[in-house]
């Protein structure tokens, strides 16, 4: 077993819990939507409040795996062509802090909201969240664009130019496929977890594809 094949099994393991760390942050009661991306949740105040931490730690102890999973594919593209190489690496700079400061935010909002929605008017609770919005907008795009496309882009082209050898039908190891199974899934009424959890995860898979090939 090669650094690339262990760090894929480790990076496996990393994006589960990254992707269950998604979990605790939709409504119980309705446990096909989206993440809590608007301002105010009322649901938010009627469970426990270990939901959120629980979710942030798994998102800290997850995090980390998922990141060096794409710095190793990193390290392989970088052999054929470092230029693509070093964007990945670049891409994967960006999205290591802003991954976890968008996760951090998610987990923050329904902890002020607890403490603040029987003390404030509901027109100042709003605006009181809405302020949190105003500044993690910036990061939630940059963490879109570095995590979902960026990386995404960079491997596609990676190994359609050969430059990440590995068969082309891994293609399909990347969070687009993934994310597509997991919504019909949601269609479907079947509780999910996380799709970039799971991208990672197929990112993970990858990489030990590409350590067996390397013989």
């Amino acid at each position: 077993m090669n650094v690339y094949i262990a760090t894929g099994i480790f990076g496996i393991i990393s994006g589960f819990v990254a992707a269950l760390a998604d979990v605790p942050l939709v409504n119980p009661d309705k446990g096909s939507e989206q993440l809590p991306l608007k301002s105010v949740q009322k649901w938010w105040a009627e469970v426990p409040e270990k939901r959120f931490t629980t979710s942030f730690w798994l998102s800290f102890l997850g995090q980390p795996g998922t990141y060096i999973t794409m710095w190793m594919l990193a390290v392989l593209i970088s052999g054929n062509n470092q230029s693509l190489g070093m964007a990945l690496k670049i891409n994967t700079f960006i999205g290591c802090y802003t991954g976890l400061l968008c996760h951090l935010i998610f987990c923050l909002k329904p902890l002020m909201y607890r403490n603040i929605h029987t003390k404030l008017s509901e027109d100042e609770v709003s605006k009181t969240m809405s302020s949190i919005d105003k500044v993690s907008v910036v990061p939630l795009i940059i963490g879109f664009l570095s995590l979902w496309l960026g990386t995404t882009v960079i491997i596609i082209i990676s190994i359609i130019k050969g430059y990440l050898e590995v068969p082309k039908l891994c293609l399909l190891l990347n969070p687009i496929p993934s994310t597509v199974v997991l919504m019909i899934l949601k269609k479907l009424k079947i509780r999910i977890i996380g799709a970039l959890g799971v991208g990672f995860m197929m990112f993970a898979v990858l990489l030990i594809v590409a350590g067996i090939y390397m013989g």
